[in-house]
């Protein structure tokens, strides 16, 4: 199992990038917020749709997979049962509703 860590930042973090006849599965989800407030975390899959599902001239799509909002000085957990159904088809990013290398986000990822 891959892992990616990034800070909690407002502009979307590359986490992984998932290869086109793939589908990115997220196995584990932590998020240490050790900042002083609460901090809002969305994973966002920043895809370009295939023709051949009937969109004739697709266009650069982002699609909210999840959001979790985390107390301050909370360390917050999901396990790959909690995310079974969270799929990835493009690249995947994680944004917050602030800034602070005191929050850390944490995904533990593979592909199928």
């Amino acid at each position: 199992m891959a892992t990616a860590n990034v800070a909690a930042d407002t502009t979307a973090q590359a986490l992984f990038t998932t290869p086109k006849v793939k589908k990115g599965k997220l196995s584990s989800l932590k998020i240490d917020n050790q900042s002083g407030a609460p901090r809002t975390v969305r994973l966002q899959d920043i895809f370009t749709p295939d023709p051949s599902n009937g969109t004739p001239s697709p266009v650069l799509t982002t699609e909210e997979r999840l959001q979790v909002t985390v107390a301050a000085g909370v360390t917050y957990s999901l396990s790959e049962e909690d995310l079974k159904d969270v799929e990835m088809l493009g690249d995947a990013k994680a944004i917050a509703d602030g800034i602070s290398a005191a929050c850390v986000i944490i995904v533990g990822y593979h592909f199928e």
